[in-house]
């Protein structure tokens, strides 16, 4: 037999002439294996071992990627190492699909291709690079048979058998046998992929609607993205790391999973010692700059080299061990707010350009849901710097009394309540304290809000009575836009007398004011009035009481007896039980008191704003 180069066959008609019985055996074994499972990998390796020795020392099973790269799925050797060693080198040396490599010529032509004989020569012309070629003379390749993997009309890879050393070359007969085999496993290869693109669509169905619902359960965008860098790992990738530009336009790792906590550690080490920069030239910082997602399907280590900063930093993404990086870029509305990053390693199903589009429909909820938090963030910082200037910023020391106060509003973070205190001046060394609460949220109440102390303010610099202040502010009212803001008030004027105080109450649709006594029993003062501005006339009744050292005067809004537990109340027996240990606490203590019992009664949600003010007299006057 003498020396040739490549040449094409056609199998049709061909009679197996290897030896009728193994062929046979090798063919039924084959059929069993490649209807077992619907995993591409596990068949075609299963199918490569059969391979292994009855028709081929060595035998190699090449598939096409939808990129159009080609990667080998399965090899087997009959000599111990080779298929380890063949694995590493086509890692570091990938088939190039347009070179005279013979697996790419058949993936091109879909032809068969039988080298009888292969000299060390050939083999140099078609190896992918000086390293490839010393392997193949160095372990002996002496005859080949390329086969397509052809299925309903299209060439998904090939199977290459190939004799080592001494073994007797293939002829022209064996190739009948290794087309039959590479049809059958075709026909599998092709079947387990629409079973896979039925079981990926149905999954990425599966994911992104847990994903959204993620997305959706909290505006702490922070916790969320590391739920959904959870959930993403291992259903989509083997790591998944989620980075946002923060407020200052730089880079932070709000995220980063993988399932052993020893890889994670590695991780942050990684991100702690050599944090993203918005100028890095590849990885996230380029996708959050252009927008444009990045895959990479392969990942030679002169790559890591060129990226590592050092050889620790080299060391630590060499840990990482990735095969294959998908990063997309979350986009909000009208920016960029980060980048998702996932990772496949280990021996776990690889990323391609099929998980791509699941990528970027994840990180564009990602990046509207970044987007929502952070609006709801700065609108939430915004009501909350508004409703801080509705109130007043401190409390003025009364004289040889105490008065102290609490807020908290119940409901969305960025609205604005309606309730408001104020203690100011009266003139003629009299004080006015005051509560109300404007019916309510949002910007409406705040104008309200702002309305009503100002009015009440201004009406007790020119020395009107309580009854004048309210009529003056039901006024102002009815002067703003139809169906604006309705407000109920209780004033209090206090003037201190050398053992006692003389308290002047008018109300005006606000609940009364609590006088608790050294025992800590309590009672109500005052008289109900008409709600503030709805209709003419308004009715207030002024009412005078005093108050003595060890007695407290407690001013509230409705938020406090409404605070509700199911259906149940806490009401005004409630707030006056909680009112029971005044006497022993001081006036901090009590409204702390009356807060977190009011809280607790309502499971820890309030549904309408609180807000509390105390007085106590000084037990001697200055």
């Amino acid at each position: 037999m003498h020396e040739q180069t490549a040449r094409k066959e056609d199998p049709v008609g061909v009679n197996v002439h290897t030896d009728g019985g193994v062929a046979m055996a090798l063919l039924l074994e084959a059929g069993a294996v490649l209807s077992s499972s619907l995993d591409p990998s596990t068949t075609m390796g299963q199918v490569a071992e059969l391979t292994v020795p009855r028709l081929a020392d060595l035998c190699v099973i090449d598939l096409l990627d939808r990129d159009g790269s080609i990667r080998d799925v399965a090899v087997a050797a009959s000599r111990p190492g080779l298929a380890e060693s063949l694995e590493t080198l086509r890692f570091e040396h990938p088939l190039d699909p347009a070179s005279e490599h013979p697996v790419a010529q058949v993936i091109r032509s879909g032809e068969p291709m039988l080298l009888e004989q292969m000299s060390n020569a050939l083999l140099t012309s078609f190896a992918q690079g000086s390293k490839h070629a010393r392997f193949m003379i160095a372990h002996g390749y002496r005859s080949a048979i390329v086969a397509p993997l052809v299925a309903r009309g299209r060439t998904l890879g090939a199977l290459s058998a190939l004799r080592l050393g001494e073994s007797p070359p293939y002829e022209s007969s064996d190739l009948g046998l290794a087309c039959e085999l590479a049809h059958r496993a075709a026909l599998a290869i092709d079947n387990a992929r629409l079973y896979s693109d039925l079981k990926r669509v149905q999954l990425a169905e599966s994911f992104m609607s847990e994903a959204s619902r993620v997305l959706a359960s909290s505006l702490d965008y922070g916790e969320t993205l590391q739920r959904v860098a959870r959930l993403a790992v291992p259903i989509v990738a083997s790591w998944c790391a989620v980075d946002v530009l923060n407020e200052n336009g730089d880079i932070e790792r709000v995220a980063i999973h993988h399932p052993d906590p020893e890889m994670v550690a590695l991780a942050e080490r990684l991100n702690r010692d050599y944090s993203l920069s918005r100028d890095d030239p590849t990885g996230a910082p380029e996708v959050i700059r252009t927008g444009e997602a990045r895959i990479y399907t392969d990942i030679p280590p002169d790559a890591l080299a060129d990226y590592a900063r050092d050889n620790e930093h080299l060391r630590l993404l060499a840990a990482i061990g990735a095969t294959a990086v998908i990063i997309v870029p979350m986009i909000g509305a009208d920016r960029i707010t980060g980048a998702i990053t996932l990772i496949s390693s280990g021996q776990g199903r690889r990323l391609s350009a099929e998980d791509l589009p699941l990528a970027e429909r994840l990180a564009r909820r990602a990046g509207t849901a970044v987007e929502n938090a952070r609006l709801y963030t700065e609108r939430s910082r915004i009501a909350h710097t508004l409703q801080q200037a509705l109130l007043p910023a401190s409390l003025p020391a009364l004289p040889g009394a105490q008065v102290r106060a609490r807020y908290r509003a119940a409901g969305e973070l960025n609205e604005v309540g309606g309730d408001f205190y104020d203690v100011f001046e009266a003139g003629g060394e009299a004080w006015m304290l005051v509560i109300g609460d404007v019916c309510g949220k949002g910007p409406r109440a705040a104008g309200a809000t702002a309305l009503a102390r100002h009015t009440l303010r201004a009406a007790a610099l020119s020395g009107q009575s309580p009854t004048r202040m309210l009529n003056m502010l039901h006024r102002a009212l009815q002067t703003q836009p139809a169906d604006a803001d309705l407000c109920t008030v209780c004033l209090v004027r206090f003037q201190r007398s050398e053992e006692t105080a003389h308290l002047r109450v008018a109300l005006a649709g606000h609940p009364p004011p609590l006088l608790i006594d050294k025992d800590g029993e309590s009672r109500q003062l005052g008289k109900p009035g008409t709600l503030l501005g709805v209709l003419d006339p308004i009715e207030v009744h002024e009412v005078s009481e005093e108050i003595g050292p060890g007695q407290t005067l407690l001013l509230y809004t409705d938020g406090v007896p409404e605070a509700r537990h199911g259906d149940e109340l806490l009401g005004e027996d409630g707030l006056r039980r909680l009112c029971h240990p005044a006497p022993k606490l001081s006036l901090d203590g009590l409204l702390d008191h009356i807060e977190r019992g009011a809280l607790a009664h309502a499971g820890g949600s309030l549904r309408d704003d609180l807000a509390l003010l105390a007085l106590r007299l000084d037990k001697t006057t200055e």
